[in-house]
């Protein structure tokens, strides 16, 4: 045990019992999501975009490990507002089981990870980008290359809110790419998805630079 732990020791943030962020008997009240198309947001068995869903510049399949809610969402914002990281990685170990059977268990010959990323001025404000060190675990956990191949070009507006075509539209042209080509299949990470406006918009620049498939990954939904 670290000291910081012996000061500042982690409690559920469930029930308040000491030893991890969720324990044991939390984690067996989660209601884990189950799979939905990146593109419609309707069930889909293993994230796959639907047939019918398919466009050139889409997305092809979306992992997420845990519900966006109670004690999941309050660790989050935590991650997000007050620079606990430990609690990114402890909630990635928590959904990867998910992120395995949905996704990450087809193998990884030609994936290569990249992250959203955030408005340069907030990241430096922040310090970081949750969904890079996200991005990051991902990447060594599964031994895969990542790559910073997106940039923000204009501040948008907080989604919270807003109506699923007023997401659109706020992102729309919000990024631009960093990287020539890319020729792989991508898996793009957020920290959390919502209505997936952002990553079905960054996705569009992955497809232009050569990725021959788009995969989301978030921690919840």
């Amino acid at each position: 045990m670290e000291w910081i732990e012996l000061i500042f020791p982690k409690a559920c943030e469930g029930c308040g019992e000491r030893g991890e962020y969720i324990c044991s008997k939390c984690q067996k009240k989660l209601v884990y999501p189950e799979g939905i198309c990146p593109m419609c947001c309707r069930p889909s068995l293993g994230g796959w975009t639907h047939p019918r869903c398919r466009k050139k510049r889409g997305m092809d399949r979306l992992g997420v490990g845990l519900p966006y809610r109670g004690i999941v969402q309050q660790g989050l914002k935590k991650v997000k507002y007050k620079s606990q990281w430990d609690r990114i990685e402890f909630l990635f170990r928590l959904g990867k089981e998910k992120f395995d059977e949905q996704m990450l268990r087809e193998g990884s010959k030609d994936l290569v990870v990249t992250s959203v990323p955030m408005w340069k001025e907030k990241e430096k404000e922040r310090g970081f980008n949750q969904a890079e060190v996200l991005a990051k675990l991902v990447a060594k956990q599964y031994n895969l290359e990542y790559v910073r191949m997106l940039e923000r070009v204009r501040v948008t507006k907080p989604m919270y809110g807003l109506k699923r075509e007023e997401r659109e539209k706020n992102v729309a042209e919000a990024f631009r790419r960093k990287v020539e080509r890319v020729n792989k299949r991508v898996i793009l990470v957020d920290d959390v998805w919502t209505t997936g406006a952002t990553m079905r918009e960054c996705a569009k620049i992955l497809k232009d630079q050569g990725a021959k498939e788009v995969w989301g990954l978030a921690i919840a939904r």
